[in-house]
């Protein structure tokens, strides 16, 4: 069987929403700029997410419509519908003026205007789906695809960033540094790490009084200014920032992360060797967040404290304590994530299609 992924031909993205749709997108199309003198196209919502990162990263982008239905009223299930009938129209006519050799979605309902319209054209289509429970969009679109790829398969795995992927972590990055921690609740933050984890940590650092600390907080743009000033009300000199692009390089030097457990943030985190505490969001779809938290605590590689146990203070801020002053466990958890991680270079990801 012939190879799916052809670098003498154009390659469409589609994908969006959150991060964790809009990085594997991003790093795919950076993996056949390098590959390829072909263009790469990525299909988009106009003004979101993707459209910023793209321009950002010199990706040429192409605003096309849709609508979610997941969680709406039944009007908004009829608008969305209606949004995404629409943007297929769109699609059409994009997919056959750019003619590329495949399509690869990365999830979120923005790619389903785009993959029906290559089923349409009789374009190759690959999906990814990166979590441990295939989200609606994928499941609908599955039957479409020439194939989707599982990231936590063994033959599958979720496209990062080249310098993501760091060699096994050594035990001097735990042992005789500053302890570093970073707290990030994804793309768009998530309120109830910014509200609890300052005072975790606030009752955490007395008791670890041997080792200085560094924080930075990623706390989502909408909450910079709130979450920076219950760290100074709190007496913490945190770095506080809405969104981090150089997630990739502040990863590999971290010695603990406090995060959601969304597919791409689990990825990053494990593929540097990092430990992490995963907080996983309570209402993702079909719970795929617990799942992907729980596959990494049962493998080693971290710890899955659901959201209710933050309400916990003390006995949170206790744990922490336990973990950051354990260098060894520190370690050991580091490595179990470096071994489980289903995270791979993007264009090792592309080359295996």
């Amino acid at each position: 069987m012939p190879p799916l992924y052809e670098p003498q031909k154009s390659l469409l993205i589609t994908g969006g929403g959150t991060g964790g749709h809009v990085v594997p997108a991003i790093e795919i199309a950076r993996a056949h700029q390098r590959f390829s003198s072909r263009p790469v196209l990525y299909a988009g919502t106009p003004g979101s997410l993707e459209e910023r990162l793209a321009s950002r990263a010199g990706i040429p982008f192409s605003p096309i419509r849709a609508g979610g239905v997941v969680g709406k009223s039944w009007s908004g299930k009829v608008s969305g519908v209606l949004a995404i009938l629409r943007g297929t129209g769109s699609a059409l006519g994009l997919v056959r003026d750019f003619r590329p050799g495949l399509v690869i979605g990365t999830g979120g309902y923005v790619q389903v205007p785009v993959i029906v319209a290559a089923r349409i054209l009789g374009i190759p289509i690959v999906l990814i789906e990166p979590n441990r429970v295939a989200g609606l969009a994928n499941r609908v679109l599955g039957p479409l695809a020439r194939r989707v790829v599982y990231g936590w398969s063994s033959d599958g795995g979720i496209p990062l960033a080249p310098d993501v992927r760091r060699p096994a972590p050594d035990r001097d990055r735990f042992e005789g540094r500053p302890l570093k921690i970073l707290v990030m609740g994804g793309s768009q933050g998530a309120r109830v790490l910014n509200e609890r984890v300052p005072e975790i940590l606030a009752r955490t650092l007395p008791h670890i009084p041997s080792r200085s600390v560094e924080i930075i907080h990623q706390s989502g743009e909408r909450w910079v200014e709130s979450t920076r000033e219950r760290y100074q009300r709190l007496g913490l000199s945190v770095r506080v920032e809405g969104f981090l692009p150089e997630i990739a390089s502040l990863l590999g030097s971290q010695s603990l992360v406090i995060a959601r457990a969304g597919a791409m943030t689990v990825a990053e985190i494990t593929a540097s060797g990092t430990p992490a505490i995963y907080c996983p969001f309570p209402h993702s779809a079909g719970g795929h967040q617990k799942e992907n938290a729980r596959a990494v605590e049962e493998s080693g590689g971290g710890w899955c404290w659901e959201e209710e146990r933050l309400l916990g203070i003390e006995s949170c801020a206790a744990d922490l304590a336990r973990i950051l002053s354990d260098s060894s466990l520190l370690y050991a958890t580091g490595m179990g994530a470096w071994k489980l991680s289903p995270g791979v270079p993007a264009s090792e990801w592309l080359s295996r299609l």
